[in-house]
Protein backbone atom coordinates (compact mmCIF):
# COMPACT_ATOMS: atom_id res chain seq x y z
CA UNK A 1 0.00 0.00 0.00
CA UNK A 2 1.62 3.26 -0.94
CA UNK A 3 2.29 5.68 2.07
CA UNK A 4 0.47 9.28 1.81
CA UNK A 5 2.73 10.86 3.51
CA UNK A 6 6.61 9.95 4.13
CA UNK A 7 7.66 12.46 6.22
CA UNK A 8 10.24 11.68 8.92
CA UNK A 9 8.78 10.15 12.07
CA UNK A 10 8.18 13.04 14.87
CA UNK A 11 8.48 16.07 12.60
CA UNK A 12 6.01 18.39 12.29
CA UNK A 13 5.04 20.42 9.06
CA UNK A 14 6.62 24.16 8.99
CA UNK A 15 3.72 26.57 8.08
CA UNK A 16 6.43 29.09 7.32
CA UNK A 17 8.25 26.87 4.64
CA UNK A 18 9.64 29.16 2.10
CA UNK A 19 9.16 29.36 -1.03
CA UNK A 20 11.45 28.44 -3.74
CA UNK A 21 14.16 27.93 -3.43
CA UNK A 22 14.83 26.73 -0.16
CA UNK A 23 18.69 26.32 -0.32
CA UNK A 24 21.34 28.90 -1.99
CA UNK A 25 22.18 28.06 -5.89
CA UNK A 26 24.67 25.55 -5.99
CA UNK A 27 27.91 27.75 -6.62
CA UNK A 28 27.27 30.26 -3.83
CA UNK A 29 26.24 26.74 -1.11
CA UNK A 30 28.94 25.67 1.54
CA UNK A 31 30.03 21.54 0.48
CA UNK A 32 27.45 19.53 1.38
CA UNK A 33 27.90 16.78 4.10
CA UNK A 34 29.36 14.03 2.77
CA UNK A 35 27.58 10.91 2.70
CA UNK A 36 24.17 12.73 3.27
CA UNK A 37 21.16 10.14 3.75
CA UNK A 38 17.24 10.42 3.52
CA UNK A 39 15.56 9.58 6.41
CA UNK A 40 13.37 6.51 4.40
CA UNK A 41 14.41 4.10 1.68
CA UNK A 42 15.15 6.14 -1.25
CA UNK A 43 11.85 6.67 -2.91
CA UNK A 44 12.76 5.54 -6.63
CA UNK A 45 9.45 6.17 -8.42
CA UNK A 46 9.65 9.84 -6.93
CA UNK A 47 12.93 9.83 -8.54
CA UNK A 48 12.18 9.25 -11.32
CA UNK A 49 9.48 10.92 -12.18
CA UNK A 50 11.15 14.08 -11.18
CA UNK A 51 14.02 13.37 -13.85
CA UNK A 52 12.06 12.67 -16.32
CA UNK A 53 10.46 16.13 -15.67
CA UNK A 54 13.94 17.73 -15.53
CA UNK A 55 15.24 15.73 -19.13
CA UNK A 56 11.94 17.06 -20.84
CA UNK A 57 12.64 20.54 -19.47
CA UNK A 58 9.01 20.78 -18.13
CA UNK A 59 9.09 23.10 -14.94
CA UNK A 60 9.33 21.27 -11.58
CA UNK A 61 9.24 22.89 -8.51
CA UNK A 62 9.37 21.03 -4.56
CA UNK A 63 5.70 21.83 -4.46
CA UNK A 64 4.62 20.08 -7.89
CA UNK A 65 6.43 17.02 -6.36
CA UNK A 66 4.99 17.35 -3.28
CA UNK A 67 1.15 17.59 -4.86
CA UNK A 68 1.90 15.00 -7.63
CA UNK A 69 2.89 12.05 -4.65
CA UNK A 70 0.85 13.65 -2.01
CA UNK A 71 3.96 14.14 0.32
CA UNK A 72 5.45 16.49 2.52
CA UNK A 73 6.74 19.42 0.80
CA UNK A 74 9.55 19.21 3.42
CA UNK A 75 10.27 15.68 2.04
CA UNK A 76 10.01 16.64 -1.90
CA UNK A 77 13.55 19.17 -0.82
CA UNK A 78 15.50 16.40 0.80
CA UNK A 79 13.99 14.30 -2.39
CA UNK A 80 15.64 16.87 -4.64
CA UNK A 81 18.70 17.34 -2.73
CA UNK A 82 19.18 13.84 -2.66
CA UNK A 83 19.10 13.97 -6.66
CA UNK A 84 21.79 16.63 -6.16
CA UNK A 85 24.22 15.58 -3.97
CA UNK A 86 24.21 11.88 -3.62
CA UNK A 87 23.22 11.05 -7.17
CA UNK A 88 25.41 13.91 -8.83
CA UNK A 89 22.02 15.48 -11.07
CA UNK A 90 23.73 18.88 -12.00
CA UNK A 91 20.34 20.38 -10.90
CA UNK A 92 19.94 24.34 -9.98
CA UNK A 93 17.17 26.09 -9.10
CA UNK A 94 16.50 29.17 -12.07
CA UNK A 95 15.54 32.46 -10.08
CA UNK A 96 14.55 33.77 -13.34
CA UNK A 97 11.97 30.36 -14.41
CA UNK A 98 11.37 30.01 -10.65
CA UNK A 99 12.32 26.48 -11.39
CA UNK A 100 14.78 23.67 -11.25
CA UNK A 101 16.87 23.12 -14.76
CA UNK A 102 19.32 20.92 -15.29
CA UNK A 103 22.54 22.96 -15.64
CA UNK A 104 23.67 20.07 -18.24
CA UNK A 105 22.48 17.56 -20.48
CA UNK A 106 22.20 14.30 -18.03
CA UNK A 107 23.62 11.25 -20.01
CA UNK A 108 22.77 8.25 -17.89
CA UNK A 109 20.74 7.35 -14.59
CA UNK A 110 23.09 7.01 -11.91
CA UNK A 111 23.35 3.56 -11.08
CA UNK A 112 21.19 2.58 -6.92
CA UNK A 113 22.58 -0.09 -5.18
CA UNK A 114 20.18 -2.61 -3.50
CA UNK A 115 21.56 -3.78 -0.77
CA UNK A 116 21.45 -8.05 -0.24
CA UNK A 117 18.56 -7.95 2.37
CA UNK A 118 16.58 -6.33 -0.89
CA UNK A 119 17.63 -8.68 -3.26
CA UNK A 120 16.80 -11.85 -1.74
CA UNK A 121 13.01 -9.98 -1.10
CA UNK A 122 13.05 -9.62 -5.29
CA UNK A 123 13.74 -13.29 -5.75
CA UNK A 124 11.34 -14.34 -2.82
CA UNK A 125 8.76 -12.53 -4.83
CA UNK A 126 9.33 -14.25 -7.85
CA UNK A 127 9.22 -17.64 -6.52
CA UNK A 128 5.90 -16.53 -4.53
CA UNK A 129 4.46 -16.04 -8.37
CA UNK A 130 5.91 -18.95 -9.36
CA UNK A 131 4.00 -20.86 -6.52
CA UNK A 132 0.72 -19.47 -8.57
CA UNK A 133 1.61 -20.12 -11.87
CA UNK A 134 -1.41 -21.09 -13.64
CA UNK A 135 -3.85 -20.52 -10.91
CA UNK A 136 -6.15 -17.43 -10.72
CA UNK A 137 -3.93 -15.53 -9.08
CA UNK A 138 -1.07 -15.54 -11.63
CA UNK A 139 -2.18 -12.29 -13.88
CA UNK A 140 -2.60 -10.59 -10.38
CA UNK A 141 0.63 -10.80 -8.77
CA UNK A 142 2.60 -11.27 -12.20
CA UNK A 143 0.98 -7.22 -12.81
CA UNK A 144 2.23 -6.72 -8.80
CA UNK A 145 5.56 -7.83 -9.62
CA UNK A 146 6.23 -5.98 -12.58
CA UNK A 147 4.98 -2.78 -10.88
CA UNK A 148 7.98 -3.51 -8.84
CA UNK A 149 10.32 -4.25 -11.16
CA UNK A 150 9.28 -0.78 -13.19
CA UNK A 151 10.45 1.25 -10.24
CA UNK A 152 14.09 0.15 -10.68
CA UNK A 153 16.02 2.00 -13.09
CA UNK A 154 17.12 -0.72 -15.82
CA UNK A 155 20.36 -0.60 -13.71
CA UNK A 156 19.35 -2.48 -11.05
CA UNK A 157 16.37 -4.70 -12.65
CA UNK A 158 17.55 -8.07 -11.94
CA UNK A 159 16.28 -11.58 -13.17
CA UNK A 160 15.63 -13.58 -9.61
CA UNK A 161 16.82 -16.93 -11.49
CA UNK A 162 19.87 -15.70 -11.53
CA UNK A 163 19.99 -16.81 -7.54
CA UNK A 164 18.75 -19.96 -7.63
CA UNK A 165 22.38 -21.01 -7.74
CA UNK A 166 22.98 -20.13 -3.97
CA UNK A 167 19.35 -19.55 -2.92
CA UNK A 168 16.05 -21.72 -2.76
CA UNK A 169 12.89 -21.26 -1.96
CA UNK A 170 10.04 -23.96 -1.21
CA UNK A 171 7.06 -23.37 0.46
CA UNK A 172 5.44 -26.90 0.23
CA UNK A 173 2.01 -27.75 -1.74
CA UNK A 174 -0.74 -25.13 -0.76
CA UNK A 175 -4.37 -24.67 -1.48
CA UNK A 176 -5.70 -22.41 -4.27
CA UNK A 177 -8.64 -20.55 -3.75
CA UNK A 178 -10.41 -19.04 -5.76
CA UNK A 179 -9.37 -15.73 -7.17
CA UNK A 180 -13.10 -13.94 -7.61
CA UNK A 181 -13.89 -15.36 -4.22
CA UNK A 182 -10.18 -13.83 -2.85
CA UNK A 183 -11.56 -10.35 -4.15
CA UNK A 184 -15.20 -10.69 -2.75
CA UNK A 185 -13.68 -11.62 0.71
CA UNK A 186 -11.87 -8.62 0.92
CA UNK A 187 -14.32 -6.36 -0.48
CA UNK A 188 -16.62 -7.22 1.53
CA UNK A 189 -14.32 -7.27 4.40
CA UNK A 190 -13.20 -3.58 3.71
CA UNK A 191 -16.91 -1.83 3.02
CA UNK A 192 -18.09 -3.95 6.44
CA UNK A 193 -20.38 -6.17 4.41
CA UNK A 194 -21.99 -9.44 5.06
CA UNK A 195 -21.27 -12.73 2.60
CA UNK A 196 -23.32 -15.22 1.45
CA UNK A 197 -20.80 -18.66 1.19
CA UNK A 198 -20.85 -21.82 0.08
CA UNK A 199 -19.11 -23.74 2.23
CA UNK A 200 -17.68 -26.94 1.93
CA UNK A 201 -17.43 -28.20 5.44
CA UNK A 202 -14.16 -30.76 5.88
CA UNK A 203 -16.00 -32.31 8.88
CA UNK A 204 -19.50 -32.55 7.63
CA UNK A 205 -18.27 -33.47 4.14
CA UNK A 206 -21.03 -31.35 2.90
CA UNK A 207 -21.68 -27.87 0.96
CA UNK A 208 -24.18 -25.52 2.61
CA UNK A 209 -24.52 -22.12 2.58
CA UNK A 210 -23.47 -19.67 5.58
CA UNK A 211 -24.33 -15.89 5.90
CA UNK A 212 -20.96 -14.31 7.71
CA UNK A 213 -19.71 -11.00 8.66
CA UNK A 214 -16.33 -11.10 7.53
CA UNK A 215 -13.98 -9.72 10.32
CA UNK A 216 -10.35 -10.92 9.34
CA UNK A 217 -8.79 -12.53 6.21
CA UNK A 218 -5.15 -14.37 7.17
CA UNK A 219 -2.30 -16.42 5.81
CA UNK A 220 -1.37 -19.73 8.01
CA UNK A 221 1.72 -21.92 6.10
CA UNK A 222 0.43 -21.05 3.08
CA UNK A 223 -2.92 -20.97 2.98
CA UNK A 224 -5.47 -17.91 3.60
CA UNK A 225 -8.47 -18.14 6.03
CA UNK A 226 -11.22 -16.17 7.37
CA UNK A 227 -12.27 -15.51 10.80
CA UNK A 228 -15.49 -14.42 10.04
CA UNK A 229 -18.86 -14.19 12.63
CA UNK A 230 -21.23 -17.00 11.43
CA UNK A 231 -24.96 -16.14 12.02
CA UNK A 232 -26.36 -19.57 11.85
CA UNK A 233 -23.70 -20.98 14.52
CA UNK A 234 -23.94 -17.27 16.40
CA UNK A 235 -20.27 -17.35 16.90
CA UNK A 236 -17.22 -17.21 15.38
CA UNK A 237 -15.68 -19.27 13.46
CA UNK A 238 -12.50 -20.23 10.56
CA UNK A 239 -13.13 -20.74 6.90
CA UNK A 240 -10.58 -22.13 4.84
CA UNK A 241 -10.83 -19.80 1.86
CA UNK A 242 -10.06 -22.77 -0.77
CA UNK A 243 -13.16 -24.40 0.25
CA UNK A 244 -15.23 -21.82 -0.13
CA UNK A 245 -17.37 -22.42 -3.70
CA UNK A 246 -18.34 -19.42 -3.97
CA UNK A 247 -18.89 -15.87 -2.29
CA UNK A 248 -21.72 -13.36 -2.92
CA UNK A 249 -21.17 -9.66 -1.35
CA UNK A 250 -24.77 -8.35 0.18
CA UNK A 251 -26.12 -5.17 0.69
CA UNK A 252 -25.85 -5.64 4.38
CA UNK A 253 -24.10 -3.69 6.42
CA UNK A 254 -22.92 -4.87 9.50
CA UNK A 255 -20.67 -3.55 12.69
CA UNK A 256 -17.54 -4.68 13.64
CA UNK A 257 -17.47 -5.24 17.50
CA UNK A 258 -15.43 -2.65 19.17
CA UNK A 259 -13.44 -5.39 21.24
CA UNK A 260 -12.76 -8.00 18.66
CA UNK A 261 -8.68 -8.97 18.59
CA UNK A 262 -7.86 -11.08 16.21
CA UNK A 263 -4.46 -11.74 18.05
CA UNK A 264 -6.65 -12.09 21.55
CA UNK A 265 -9.28 -14.28 19.86
CA UNK A 266 -6.32 -16.63 18.63
CA UNK A 267 -3.65 -16.67 21.31
CA UNK A 268 -4.87 -19.54 22.56
CA UNK A 269 -4.59 -21.50 19.38
CA UNK A 270 -1.69 -23.91 18.46
CA UNK A 271 -2.46 -23.37 14.87
CA UNK A 272 -5.64 -22.09 13.55
CA UNK A 273 -7.70 -24.38 15.67
CA UNK A 274 -10.00 -23.23 18.64
CA UNK A 275 -10.77 -24.96 21.66
CA UNK A 276 -13.13 -24.57 24.36
CA UNK A 277 -10.29 -22.91 26.96
CA UNK A 278 -6.26 -23.12 27.03
CA UNK A 279 -4.82 -26.14 29.25
CA UNK A 280 -1.21 -26.69 30.57
CA UNK A 281 -0.14 -28.61 28.19
CA UNK A 282 3.57 -30.32 28.67
CA UNK A 283 5.45 -33.03 26.44
CA UNK A 284 8.58 -34.44 26.90
CA UNK A 285 10.96 -35.17 24.31
CA UNK A 286 13.72 -37.54 23.75
CA UNK A 287 17.12 -36.30 23.39
CA UNK A 288 17.76 -36.43 19.63
CA UNK A 289 14.03 -34.33 19.22
CA UNK A 290 14.89 -31.77 21.96
CA UNK A 291 17.64 -30.40 19.86
CA UNK A 292 14.88 -29.28 17.31
CA UNK A 293 12.32 -28.16 19.33
CA UNK A 294 14.92 -25.51 21.46
CA UNK A 295 15.43 -24.12 17.58
CA UNK A 296 11.93 -22.47 17.42
CA UNK A 297 9.23 -20.71 19.81
CA UNK A 298 6.50 -22.62 19.09
CA UNK A 299 3.95 -20.87 21.14
CA UNK A 300 3.94 -17.50 22.79
CA UNK A 301 3.11 -19.32 25.97
CA UNK A 302 6.11 -22.13 25.60
CA UNK A 303 8.60 -22.69 28.26
CA UNK A 304 11.37 -25.36 28.28
CA UNK A 305 12.35 -27.23 31.04
CA UNK A 306 15.77 -29.24 30.85
CA UNK A 307 16.26 -32.21 32.55
CA UNK A 308 19.09 -34.53 33.01
CA UNK A 309 20.34 -36.39 30.28
CA UNK A 310 19.22 -34.06 27.68
CA UNK A 311 16.04 -34.48 27.61
CA UNK A 312 13.31 -31.30 27.81
CA UNK A 313 9.40 -31.04 28.91
CA UNK A 314 7.74 -28.30 26.71
CA UNK A 315 5.04 -26.43 28.44
CA UNK A 316 2.16 -24.78 26.54
CA UNK A 317 -0.96 -23.01 27.25
CA UNK A 318 -3.09 -23.22 24.77
CA UNK A 319 -6.45 -25.23 23.60
CA UNK A 320 -6.65 -29.11 23.48
CA UNK A 321 -7.77 -29.69 20.01
CA UNK A 322 -7.06 -32.36 17.38
CA UNK A 323 -4.29 -30.03 15.84
CA UNK A 324 -1.90 -30.65 18.70
CA UNK A 325 -2.61 -33.90 19.06
CA UNK A 326 -1.32 -34.61 15.58
CA UNK A 327 1.63 -32.65 16.07
CA UNK A 328 2.56 -34.49 18.82
CA UNK A 329 2.07 -38.17 17.19
CA UNK A 330 4.49 -36.55 14.22
CA UNK A 331 7.10 -37.70 16.62
CA UNK A 332 6.18 -41.47 17.05
CA UNK A 333 7.57 -43.07 20.48
CA UNK A 334 10.32 -39.44 20.92
CA UNK A 335 7.53 -37.15 22.53
CA UNK A 336 5.57 -38.37 25.48
CA UNK A 337 2.71 -36.36 26.83
CA UNK A 338 2.48 -35.81 30.26
CA UNK A 339 -0.94 -33.55 30.88
CA UNK A 340 -3.47 -33.07 30.54
CA UNK A 341 -4.54 -36.37 30.79
CA UNK A 342 -7.25 -36.02 28.38
CA UNK A 343 -4.59 -35.50 25.49
CA UNK A 344 -2.25 -38.29 26.95
CA UNK A 345 -5.40 -40.90 26.56
CA UNK A 346 -6.40 -39.42 23.43
CA UNK A 347 -3.11 -39.85 21.81
CA UNK A 348 -2.51 -43.59 23.63
CA UNK A 349 -5.97 -44.65 22.01
CA UNK A 350 -4.66 -43.24 18.12
CA UNK A 351 -1.51 -45.25 18.32
CA UNK A 352 -2.96 -48.26 19.92
CA UNK A 353 -5.38 -48.05 16.88
CA UNK A 354 -2.38 -47.57 14.60
CA UNK A 355 -0.10 -50.52 15.85
CA UNK A 356 -3.55 -52.97 15.46
CA UNK A 357 -3.11 -51.62 11.19
CA UNK A 358 0.69 -52.96 11.36
CA UNK A 359 -0.44 -56.75 13.24
CA UNK A 360 -0.97 -59.67 11.57
CA UNK A 361 -0.28 -59.99 7.78
CA UNK A 362 0.53 -57.40 5.26
CA UNK A 363 -2.06 -56.92 3.20
CA UNK A 364 -2.08 -57.53 -0.48
CA UNK A 365 -2.33 -54.62 -2.80
CA UNK A 366 -4.15 -54.64 -6.07
CA UNK A 367 -0.70 -54.54 -8.06
CA UNK A 368 0.64 -57.47 -6.08
CA UNK A 369 -2.65 -59.72 -7.29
Amino acid sequence: MERRDERPIAEEDDPLLPSEPMAKPRSARKPAPAARQLTTKPPLRRFMWALGRLRANKPIKATDLAEAFEINVRTAYRDLDFLRDQWGVPLEFDRAKQTYVLTEPLAELPPVMLSEGELVAIYFAEKVLAQYRNTPFERDLASAFGKIQELLPEQVRVSPSNLDDYLSFDPGPLHTPDAEVFRDVLSAQRVRRKLLIRYRSLSANRTRQRRVHPYHLFNHHGDWYLAAWDERRKDIRIFALHRVRRAAVTTEKFEMPTRFSFRRYMEDAFGIQKGEKAVDVSIRFAVRQARWIRERKWHSTARVQEEIGGRIVLHLKVAETSEIKRWVMQFGNEAEVLAPASLRRAVKEDLQAAVKLYRGRRPRTRSED
